[in-house]
C-alpha cells in the first residue's frame, strides 16, 4: 500500500486537503475502502446545492490519479461521468496526470466541473465543454449489439437512388457476449450491390431480410424509437411480418448517419444497433502487393506451418489458392495450428479454405482432402497434379522428402517456382529454401546443397523421424516445437514466397536456402543466427520437350483424327 511505504506522501496529501477553502469544502472524513484503499468523503458546497463526494486513492497512486465519484455510488451528477454513480471525468486524467498532482487538486477539479454545469437563467442544463474526445472503442465497450459498415457499403448507402432498396443482414453471435450485424446485400436481384462482407461469413450468421429507408430525423432521434408503432410512423410505409418473423430496417437519417433496427413479428419492442463505421484507409503493409491478387499459389501440407503460411499470404494479397492435405484436425493440433476447437474433427484443408474465404470476399480456394502419394485413384491424382501445375508458385510445407520430390518434378516439368520450409525438431530453428525458374538452380540442386551442409556439420541435423536429410522415409512422428517456433518459421517461408511471387529485383534474399536459429543448439550460436547456403549449380532454364517431339505430335494427331472420324460415324 502506497500510504504504508511512503508516509511522507501521505502527510503531503493530508496537508494539501486541510488547506482547502472551508467555504465550499466541508465535512471531510478519512476511512479505508475495499482492499484497504484510502478514501475521503466530503461535501462540495456550491451555489446550486451540496454534493456529497468520495475521493479514492487507488493502489497505483501516485503513479496514477485518484478518482472522484458520488458518495452514494448511485447518483448521476454530470454529463461528464462514467455512468450513474461512476467516476467524474475531470480535467485531470490519466493522459495528463503527473505524480506531483495531489488529491486536493482532484477535488478542485471536481468543483470546477460541477460549478460550470450550473443551470442558466431559464433553468436549462448546461454541459461543461469536453476537454477530450472519448474514442469510439471506449464508447462501444458496453454495446452488445453492433452494426458494422464496411467502406464499400458506407459509400453505397450514401446514394440517392437506393431508398426502399432490399437488404440482407447477417447476425453473427460467435464472438464475445454480444452480436455483430453485417450487411451482405443491398438492392434487388437485378441490381445488387455487394459490400466487402465475405459470403463465407453467412455460414455462421443468422440471416434477415429487410429494406433501406431515408428519414427526416437525426440518428440520435432514430435511436430513441422503441416500438414498432413509432417506427412505422417514421418510415411511412407499414412493416408487416410473417408469424414470429424478424425484419431488418436500415435507416439513413437527416445527418447521413445510419441506424439498424431489428423488429420481431411477435413483439412490439425493437432492437437498435450501435453503428460502427469502418475507416477509409490505405493498406497497412506499406508496400504495393497488388500484383499478388493475380497469382495462384499451391500449398501442400496444411499443418502448423502450412496453415500459417496460407493465412499470411492471403492477408498480404494472394487471392487464389490450391490446398492439398488429407489430414484431420485433432485436439493435439490446437497447440500450434491456425484452427481452434470449432474445427476439431474436420479436414485441415477445409478448415483453411473457410478461413481464407473469411479474409476476402473475392478469394478463390480449391481444397482437396488428399495427399501426394496416397492410395487414391489415378483420376484423383491426375486432377491434383493438374491443379498444382496451373499454379504460379508451389509451396511444400510437409517436411516430407517424397512430397518434395513430387513437387520438384512438377515445378521442373511446368516451369514453376518452388518454396519449401520446415522446423527442426526441438524448435532449435528451421530451414527455408526456394528454386526459381531462370534465377536459381533446380530444386534438387538446392536440396543437395543443404544435404551437403548437413553432412559436413559435426552433429546430424535435428530432424524428426521419417524426415531425414538422406531421403529415408520412416514412421512419421509429430515435430516437437512450440507455436512460437512454428510461427517464426512460417513467417520466413511467407516472406520468401512473397519475394518470389513479386519477382523482387534485387531480391531480398541472396542465398538459395537458409538455416535459421531460434536458440543456442546444433550449429546455431543463439537466436537469429542464420546460415545461408548456396547451391553451386547451373541456373534452371525453361523445360522444353526433347528431340523427337515431332513424332509424338504426329502420333497424337493421328489419334485425334481417329476420334473425330468415330464421332462422325
Amino acid at each position: 500500500m502506497w500510504w504504508a511505504v511512503d508516509p511522507h506522501r501521505l502527510e503531503l496529501e493530508r496537508l494539501a486537503i486541510d488547506a482547502l477553502d472551508a467555504a465550499w469544502f466541508q465535512a471531510p472524513e478519512w476511512s479505508f475502502g475495499d482492499q484497504l484503499r484510502l478514501e475521503l468523503t466530503f461535501d462540495l458546497v456550491l451555489a446550486r446545492g451540496t454534493f456529497p463526494l468520495r475521493l479514492t486513492y487507488h493502489g497505483t497512486f501516485p503513479a496514477s490519479p485518484p478518482s472522484v465519484s458520488p458518495a452514494d455510488g448511485e447518483t448521476r451528477l454530470s454529463t461528464h461521468q462514467y455512468g450513474p454513480g461512476g467516476d467524474l471525468c475531470l480535467d485531470i486524467r490519466n493522459d495528463n496526470w503527473s505524480p506531483d498532482i495531489t488529491g486536493a487538486d482532484m477535488i478542485e477539479s471536481a468543483r470546477r466541473l460541477l460549478a460550470s454545469e450550473t443551470p442558466d437563467d431559464d433553468g436549462a442544463p448546461v454541459t461543461a465543454p469536453s476537454a477530450h474526445d472519448v474514442p469510439m472503442v471506449i464508447r462501444l465497450r458496453h454495446e452488445v449489439k453492433r452494426f458494422y459498415v464496411d467502406p464499400i457499403a458506407r459509400i453505397a448507402l450514401m446514394g440517392e437512388d437506393i431508398d426502399g432498396a432490399a437488404i440482407e443482414i447477417g447476425l453473427d453471435y460467435r464472438s464475445g457476449d454480444g452480436v455483430v450485424a453485417h450487411l451482405f446485400v443491398i438492392g434487388d436481384s437485378d441490381a445488387r450491390l455487394q459490400p466487402q462482407t465475405p459470403r463465407a461469413l453467412k455460414k455462421s450468421s443468422f440471416l434477415l431480410e429487410g429494406r433501406f429507408a431515408t428519414v427526416d430525423l437525426k440518428s440520435l432521434a432514430i435511436g430513441k424509437i422503441k416500438t414498432l408503432g413509432e417506427l412505422n410512423a417514421v418510415v411511412g410505409k407499414p412493416i408487416t411480418f410473417e408469424e414470429e418473423g424478424s425484419y431488418a430496417l436500415l435507416l439513413r437519417g437527416a445527418d447521413n448517419l445510419l441506424t439498424l433496427i431489428i423488429a420481431h413479428g411477435d413483439r412490439d419492442d425493437l432492437w437498435t444497433y450501435e453503428t460502427v463505421y469502418a475507416p477509409f484507409e490505405a493498406g497497412r503493409s506499406g508496400e504495393d502487393t497488388s500484383p499478388l491478387s493475380t497469382k495462384r499459389v499451391g500449398i501442400v501440407g496444411l499443418g502448423s506451418v502450412g496453415s500459417k503460411v496460407a493465412i499470411s499470404l492471403a492477408r498480404t494479397g494472394v487471392r487464389s489458392f490450391d490446398l492439398v492435405d488429407a489430414d484431420i484436425f485433432h485436439t493435439g493440433n490446437l497447440e500450434r495450428h491456425e484452427a481452434d476447437w470449432r474445427d476439431v474433427g474436420r479436414h485441415k484443408a477445409d478448415i483453411i479454405e473457410h478461413r481464407l474465404r473469411l479474409i476476402d470476399k473475392h478469394m478463390k480456394v480449391r481444397a482437396r482432402r488428399s495427399a501426394i502419394g496416397a492410395q487414391i485413384s489415378s483420376q484423383e491424382a491426375g486432377n491434383i497434379n493438374q491443379a498444382l501445375a496451373a499454379c504460379d508458385l508451389l509451396i511444400d510445407a510437409t517436411g516430407n522428402p517424397d512430397v518434395f520430390n513430387h513437387l520438384a518434378g512438377l515445378a521442373l516439368r511446368h516451369n514453376q517456382d518452388l518454396v519449401w520450409g520446415s522446423v527442426f525438431a526441438g524448435g532449435v530453428g528451421g530451414e527455408i529454401a526456394r528454386a526459381r525458374l531462370g534465377k536459381d538452380p533446380s530444386p534438387y540442386d538446392v536440396r543437395g546443397a543443404l544435404n551437403a551442409y548437413y553432412q559436413s556439420a559435426e552433429a546430424p541435423p535435428p530432424v524428426a523421424a521419417g524426415r531425414g536429410y538422406d531421403g529415408s522415409v520412416g514412421e512419421e512422428a509429430p515435430m516437437t516445437a512450440t507455436d512460437a517456433d512454428v510461427e517464426r518459421l512460417a513467417g520466413e517461408v511467407s516472406a520468401l514466397a512473397i519475394d518470389t511471387l513479386l519477382g523482387t529485383e534485387p531480391s531480398l534474399y541472396d542465398a538459395h536456402s537458409y538455416l535459421i536459429g531460434f536458440r543456442r543448439a546444433w550449429v546455431f550460436e543463439g537466436p537469429f543466427d542464420t546460415h545461408p547456403v548456396l547451391a553451386d549449380a547451373a541456373v534452371r532454364q525453361s523445360f522444353s520437350p526433347p528431340d523427337g517431339a515431332e513424332v509424338d505430335s504426329e502420333f497424337i494427331r493421328t489419334l485425334l483424327e481417329k476420334a473425330v472420324d468415330e464421332a462422325q460415324d
